[in-house]
């Protein structure tokens, strides 16, 4: 479970209330209905004008999977799969998928199939891996597209409620009592900016950002897997495997490793983390 993910939206919950419990007396100022048509009706048919049903209702599910399942990924966990697969098909090539579980990543398990199962070369491999990661690369820059042209529309319909409020306000300068209606009727006008401000600084564009990084995660594990089936293809000695391998990680990443007592070219099982 995610549970910054948790903690975010509680957060964000706490925010807009204070928010709004602290800024007026009047509390039923922001159920306007007008403003919340606006700004969510709004936004919901632009969105459903820019993109199909299907595609809006599959990036709600994905976001929902990624934000609030498990999106951390072991790079070490998998270095050292790694490293004893390719320890294993050093001496036993046969044995190869054998010391595959039930939890090792898709990804490597694909790529290790097509060593074991096809044997395809080397160049081949590399090829159809490559291919893998670059299709990946697409489908998450088509998820963050989604959520990043979604969050441009809030704040355009929030300004356009506050446009039509004023506009009703000065169609009644002049009238008697015109003055005293002026600050309740701009305080009810501006209250669409707002909701347009918190739906896409608030929700859409932290759900957009946190998609990015979720993918370049994700891209750095695949490319570290991709290395490490060509490697093991090659037959090269479990210990460059490793070295090589962890040169995708961070100073901070290898520490963790020294500090848990890893390394070595022939460690014991650990299995992947999953895919985000």
């Amino acid at each position: 479970m995610n549970f910054a993910g948790i903690i975010g939206l509680i957060s964000m919950v706490a925010i807009a209330a204070f928010s709004i419990l602290t800024s007026t007396k009047n509390k039923a100022l922001f159920l306007d209905a007008h403003a919340i048509i606006i700004v969510i009706g709004g936004t919901l048919t632009v969105a459903l004008l820019s993109f199909s049903f299907k595609r809006l209702f599959n990036s709600l599910k994905i976001v929902t999977r990624k934000m609030f399942g498990k999106s951390r990924l072991d790079y070490l966990a998998v270095i050292k799969e790694i490293v004893e697969l390719s320890n294993a098909y050093r001496t036993d090539p046969k044995s190869l998928t054998q010391k595959l579980n039930a939890k090792s990543h898709p990804f490597l398990v694909d790529g290790i199939k097509l060593i074991s199962d096809y044997g395809f070369k080397d160049d081949e491999l590399e090829d159809i891996l490559d291919n893998a990661v670059r299709g990946k690369r697409v489908r998450d820059q088509e998820e963050v597209k989604v959520w990043q042209t979604i969050s441009r529309f809030p704040p355009a319909f929030g300004l356009l409620g506050a446009t039509l409020g004023m506009i009703a306000l000065l169609q009644t300068i002049g009238e008697p009592g015109a003055q005293d209606r002026i600050g309740p009727a701009m305080a009810t006008a501006l209250v669409a900016t707002f909701y347009g401000l918190m739906a896409a600084n608030l929700v859409l564009l932290p759900i957009a950002e946190k998609l990015s990084d979720i993918s370049s995660s994700d891209l750095t594990f695949r490319s570290i897997v991709k290395e490490g089936v060509i490697l093991i293809s090659q037959k090269k000695h479990p210990q460059y495997i490793e070295e090589y391998l962890k040169s995708f990680l961070s100073p901070n990443q290898r520490k963790a490793d020294a500090k848990s007592g890893g390394g070595g070219a022939a460690p014991a099982s650990t299995p992947a983390g999953k895919a985000a």
